[in-house]
């Protein structure tokens, strides 16, 4: 119950706008993961408006970004649940360089009619430092609009590039 009263108070800070990043840890079947899925599920019971955009990584995984690989599914399926205008006004300027991160994304109608803004960009460290500024931008835009919650379930099998990407 004091866990998740904690959880709680972080969920009610991001309903006032302040950003709260929250780090679950404890021996491996204490119940980490339940607890997480227990405030998930009284948010999206309590407040139907809020996105909850869930991922995992996996151990034996081996691909870039792979923290964030599940959780980019999940943004998909809400940006394309959205009408496409809705979704539109949600993406970011450069929202094609993510889409080179994460291919998932050009499922999304608005992105895949999105046009290809400045100029593009082959070397591999500005595409990561647009990629993130742009994914920054687009969970900024969703945040302002209603509480966002991002949840990476055994994020200790994340990766380098998710690291980087993630701070």
């Amino acid at each position: 119950r004091e866990q998740l009263r904690a959880l709680h108070d972080s969920f009610r800070k991001i309903q006032g706008g302040t950003l709260a990043t929250v780090l679950i840890r404890g021996r491996s079947g204490v119940g980490k993961s339940t607890l997480v899925r227990q405030l998930l599920d009284e948010i999206a019971e309590q407040e139907p408006g809020s996105v909850i955009l869930s991922g995992r990584c996996y151990e034996r995984e081996s691909m870039p970004y792979k923290a964030l690989d599940s959780l980019m599914d999940a943004l998909t399926q809400y940006l394309r649940a959205l009408p496409p205008p809705e979704a539109e006004a949600l993406l970011p300027r450069d929202v094609l360089t993510l889409a080179r991160l994460f291919p998932v994304l050009r499922r999304v109608e608005a992105v895949s009619r999105a046009r290809r803004r400045g100029p593009e960009s082959p070397d591999s460290q500005e595409l990561r430092r647009r990629a993130v500024a742009a994914l920054r931008e687009l969970f900024t835009r969703v945040a302002d609009r209603v509480p966002l919650v991002l949840f990476i379930d055994d994020l200790q099998w994340g990766d380098a590039d998710s690291a980087t990407l993630l701070s």
